[in-house]
């Protein structure tokens, strides 16, 4: 249950109306309570120049002006936004559009601007043309909010300027991966392949949908497990794309696949039409080298920008090398096996770090010169022959791809050169 709030909370947290939704209710009830008690919090306002003074038909203007030069602001606000959006899908690529939208400032500013216009349409329709009061602190109020929004606009220009930057986005993916790492890695360096034994009477249990994987109920499974007296093998991890019908899962022994545990079972999964970070540790990798790849093409051949991803994929391999892969399997409080899982080992996370980019910067020196100088840099960080082997074949295909297609004499000797200087700190690390 924990782990699916958490699925939740993440999805909450990464839409774009949850945080300008508080704030609308925030501004709503602000406007509220300056109208029910704020009058009497300021007996005289003519004793404080800050204050609005005038009367009905003046404050009703101010309001009424204030209300539309907030629209007109909002709108150039999402329009701005659309538009940095729009070129984002196009150079950067349409998965990465959430990386925007979960944005905190973005949603804060958006929040703060339909804040505004909901606070002063509550102040404005408030003041009665057939009313001498005159909500003089509302107003006020009503019109510091509005003065902060031309500065609110101003940083938040500044900000989306700096956010489609190629090297600041790619921080900030980076920032979530390394985050996903802290969070789903343990920090004990303890890799033993796991020593089991299950048997051959086992029975299968499909999905019944399709899609990826998104998040898995270890402990729903593993309750499962204990009330069928079973294990259950899976066959499918987080950020897997699943058909409806297959063998996902297998239980041990097949007289336990009863209805009642497969509908236990399937349960545990939360499955959806795209990856998502909860439990993925390879979703980072994948983002980034989406960004590479897009870069490499030859519309954008932007080998800079492709440089900067090996930089940061490279930084995140370090923390994955520094900790322990995540747990192979779960046992009952008996400390009975009952749950084997598929998880990301050292070499897959590696493939999915750099098999892509090299595909697609096989013919680019730079590009294999850079990979290659990655793994020389992660030499002093790998400790395990599980991390060193992948790591060496990453290394050779490198080599080559560029005996295969870099053509000058002088480039290809710096690739060799590279390979080998990686190739010695490996083994002697």
């Amino acid at each position: 249950m924990r782990e699916r709030l958490r699925h939740y909370w993440q999805f909450v947290q990464s839409s774009l109306w949850f945080v300008p939704s508080l704030m609308c209710i925030t501004g709503v009830a602000l406007a509220v309570a300056l109208l029910v008690w704020g009058t009497g919090l300021i007996e005289d306002s003519a004793s404080y120049w800050i204050l609005h003074t005038g009367d009905v038909d003046n404050a009703r203007e101010l309001m009424s002006a204030l209300l539309s030069g907030m629209i007109t602001m909002s709108s150039l606000v999402i329009s701005i936004t659309m538009v940095v959006l729009t070129l984002a899908a196009g150079q950067i690529g349409p998965r990465l559009i959430r990386n925007f939208i979960q944005d905190r400032v973005t949603q804060t500013v958006l929040g703060f601007f339909l804040a505004d216009i909901l606070y002063l349409l509550v102040v404005f329709r408030s003041v009665d043309n057939g009313s001498d009061a005159v909500p003089h602190l509302a107003v006020t109020v009503g019109t510091v909010l509005t003065a902060a929004s031309m500065l609110v606009l101003l940083f938040y220009v500044h900000r989306l300027a700096r956010s489609i930057i190629y090297d600041n986005f790619i921080q900030s993916v980076a920032v979530e991966l390394r985050s996903a790492i802290r969070h789903l890695l343990p920090e004990e360096q303890d890799y033993r392949p796991p020593s089991y034994e299950l048997g051959e009477d086992h029975g299968w249990i499909d999905m019944g949908r399709d899609g990826y994987i998104q998040s898995v109920n270890h402990k729903a499974l593993v309750d499962a497990a204990c009330k069928a007296d079973a294990v259950i093998r899976l066959h499918v991890r987080p950020g897997i794309f699943v058909l409806s019908r297959g063998e996902h899962m297998a239980i041990y022994p097949a007289a336990a696949r009863t209805d009642e545990v497969c509908r236990q079972v399937r349960d545990a999964f939360i499955i959806g039409s795209e990856r998502v970070p909860t439990q993925d540790i390879e979703f980072g990798f994948r983002q980034l080298v989406e960004i590479a790849a897009r870069a490499l093409s030859p519309g954008l051949n932007d080998v800079f920008t492709a440089v900067a991803v090996i930089d940061n994929i490279s930084a995140g391999l370090t923390d994955i090398f520094a900790r322990g892969l995540q747990p192979s399997t779960r046992c009952d409080r008996n400390g009975a096996l009952r749950l084997v899982l598929d998880v990301a080992d050292y070499s897959s996370i590696v493939g999915e770090a750099f098999d892509q980019i090299r595909h697609s910067g096989r013919g680019n020196p730079a590009i294999l010169l850079r990979l290659a100088d990655a793994i020389s840099r992660l030499a002093p960080c790998i400790s395990l022959a599980a991390q060193r082997r992948p790591v060496l074949e990453q290394l050779d295909m490198i080599l080559d791809a560029a005996e295969r297609n870099i053509a000058t004499p002088r480039d290809l000797a710096m690739i060799r050169a590279k390979c080998q200087e990686a190739r010695n700190r490996l083994v002697q690390g």
